[in-house]
């Protein structure tokens, strides 16, 4: 507790961002790199300087902490089939489910990994350095429709996020309670405040659609042998968890659905309507968006970006897409993936394959696919952040 405390006295000597000040702001031009690529401080700085001051203060909208969890079944009672939900890999051969009806209100989810539960404090507070690293913050943006998920670690220190009421290009900028840094939410990227130029660790988050998801992993199928748990709508706060106040992806002439952007947006990159679907890749200096709509019309693509192939893959029970790195160790050439008899097989050894990078017959059967971060988002959103990001598939526009 000593350690917290002057960790907080000596933090409190940076000017609160929160208050609309940046820290170092006036110190001399810096053109020191950054955990982003591409960016110094100086850019991060003139990025902070985007930032839209909505009004909106800090924690007007909720960030959850240490949330309530229910059972496929019973959740299912309230979920309609085409609900759109995230799911979250934990250890332990756990699954947890993050119906987007609750987060379009909360926006972030501050959470505890099994056997991780005593670690969290019993409120949002930050623990001591090291600790805390199998924890996650599940965050939604709703107006760039952005799913980012993280180890809960602000630099080395484990904290909690907030919601600070702010946009960025349109897109969510969170806090974190141990310096009140500003973080980017799409990139993970601090951009104002102590942990300035640091990154978060992120980690895989799916979307997908509730029907499916319900069958593969409420226990009717039998190759999900873990346990599944789904953030519940008991969250102590009054909400109307089955209304989107932004509008329905399911309904044209929504938010969701039209052309308008009721925010300030640093750069539009018109070579896609603002809205559409992407997966935002990033590999090292090289970014990609892969059309989700396109995937779902040919079940996969093949495709290269900067030195890695890569293929996307429409996993259809559960309607959600998943890239992997086609090479594998062992052989000379990357696989190439298609459709053949409604199966996933690779063009090289005739090998089937599930969806989730899985060959489960032939030649390589009990090979995996390496999983490749993918961000999904709005296009508008990905490409104001992301200059010169590829398009894939590259005929699709």
């Amino acid at each position: 507790m000593i350690r917290i405390l002057l960790l907080a006295f000596s933090l409190a000597a940076f000017v609160s961002p929160l208050s609309g000040a940046a820290a170092g702001r006036d110190k001399p031009s810096s053109k020191i790199p950054t955990e982003m690529p591409g960016f110094s401080t100086d850019d991060l700085r003139g990025l902070a300087d985007l930032i839209s001051r909505t009004g909106v203060s800090a924690d007007a909208i909720p960030a959850l902490y240490r949330p309530r969890y229910m059972s496929v079944s019973d959740a299912d009672l309230s979920m309609d089939n085409e609900d759109i939900v995230f799911i979250v890999e934990y250890p332990g051969n756990l699954v947890r489910i993050y119906p987007r009806r609750v987060l379009v209100w909360h926006e972030a989810v501050n959470d505890a990994a099994p056997g991780d539960e005593s670690r969290l404090p019993p409120t949002p507070l930050a623990g001591e350095p090291g600790n805390g690293g199998e924890n996650r913050t599940v965050t939604y943006s709703p107006l760039t429709g952005s799913v980012v998920g993280f180890r809960s670690m602000a630099g080395r220190y484990p904290s909690s996020f907030g919601v600070s009421g702010n946009l960025l290009n349109g897109n969510s900028v969170l806090y974190d309670r141990i310096s009140r840094s500003l973080w980017v939410q799409l990139m993970g990227l601090c951009v104002e405040g102590p942990f300035l130029g640091k990154r978060v660790a992120r980690i895989p988050v799916l979307s997908a659609r509730w029907k499916g998801v319900k069958s593969r992993y409420g226990g009717m199928d039998p190759r999900f042998t873990g346990r599944a748990e789904v953030l519940s709508r008991s969250t102590g706060f009054k909400r109307t968890y089955g209304k989107d106040p932004y509008g329905n992806y399911t309904r044209k002439d929504t938010y969701y659905d039209d052309d308008r952007l009721p925010f300030a947006v640093d750069r539009l990159d018109t070579r896609l309507p603002p809205k559409t679907r992407i997966l935002g890749l990033e590999l090292g200096n090289a970014f990609g968006a892969v059309l989700k709509d396109e995937v779902r019309r040919s079940r996969v693509i093949n495709f290269t970006l900067g030195a890695t192939p890569l293929t996307a893959i429409h996993d259809v029970e559960i309607d959600a897409v998943r890239v992997f790195e086609r090479a594998l160790q062992g052989l000379e050439q990357p696989l190439s993936f298609t459709i053949f008899e409604d199966r996933l097989v690779d063009e090289q050894s005739k090998s089937e394959w599930r969806p989730d990078g899985e060959c489960i017959y032939g030649r390589l059967r009990g090979r995996t696919l390496k999983p490749v971060l993918a961000i999904d988002s709005m296009w508008f959103a990905w490409a104001s952040f992301y200059k010169n990001t590829r398009i894939f598939p590259g005929s699709a526009f």
